[in-house]
């Protein structure tokens, strides 16, 4: 108390008083400044994605491509782009999907930034999936023919897929799954061979039967008989992309 009533006291008390408000003013901007930061690189991601898809148009409707294929329009962007793994600044991946009404005419979409979030789910579980097919087969030419997981990448960060026995049930994202709100991204897969899940498919033994995948938003489940399912593929008005099978031609 006496300290308090001398000039030091209370020149201490103020120093401590404005550190405190310092650190209130830092804390209460953290949430302002990852919003902004998250908006920029979206807005990044929009205009290098505008851009290649007007250089794509422009290029189609002078020259044409020889066959039309999602081949010729990714190498294109590839070079007026000066690359394609970075096309997305914030390393989402970049899918080029043919449109329904144009057959020739291709779309070029972040999955990582695109605004319709069951398009995004859809072409992630796709890319994800055809990661699993590739790094299954590899495992099993050395000699693991049922591996416990599977690596895979997604947006540049690394994940793992894991083996079931039967369907794990997904209905939804995993933010709104219980047991599942703070996993993210999840994938699971099923063997024939493994177990019974798939013993009838008339597929040979280490082939994958079953793929499910969520994000936070939605989810893609695939099984040999009943092509893909789940809410992404639920409720889809207003797109003018394919959607009902496998959409994606080229990922990066």
């Amino acid at each position: 108390m006496k300290k308090l009533h001398n000039s030091r006291g209370i020149s201490w008390l103020i120093a401590i008083m404005l550190v405190l408000i310092i650190i209130l003013a830092i804390a209460s901007m953290i949430p302002s400044y990852l919003k902004y930061r998250e908006q920029a690189k979206r807005l990044a991601c929009g205009t290098a994605l505008d851009t290649a898809r007007r250089q794509l148009a422009s290029n189609f409707m002078l020259n044409g491509f020889e066959n039309g294929s999602a081949e010729e329009a990714k190498e294109f962007v590839t070079f007026v782009m000066n690359g394609w793994d970075d096309l997305c600044p914030d390393g989402g991946d970049v899918y080029i999907v043919p449109k329904v009404n144009s057959p020739l005419d291709w779309e070029i979409i972040c999955g990582l930034h695109c605004s319709d979030s069951r398009l995004r789910t859809r072409l992630n579980a796709y890319n994800v999936r055809e990661q699993l097919r590739e790094e299954l087969l590899k495992q099993q030419n050395d000699g693991n023919p049922y591996p416990e997981t599977l690596p895979f990448t997604l947006h540049h960060r690394k994940y793992t897929a894991v083996l079931v026995d039967e369907d794990v049930g997904l209905k939804r994202g995993t933010k709104t799954t219980m047991g599942m709100e703070d996993a993210g991204i999840v994938a699971f897969y099923s063997l024939v061979g493994h177990s019974d899940f798939g013993a009838d498919s008339g597929l040979k033994d280490g082939k994958m039967w079953y793929f499910a995948f969520a994000d936070e938003d939605h989810c893609a489940n695939w099984s040999y008989h009943d092509e893909w399912t789940g809410d992404s593929y639920r409720n889809v008005t207003g797109t003018d992309y394919l959607y009902t099978s496998d959409v994606v031609i080229q990922r990066g």
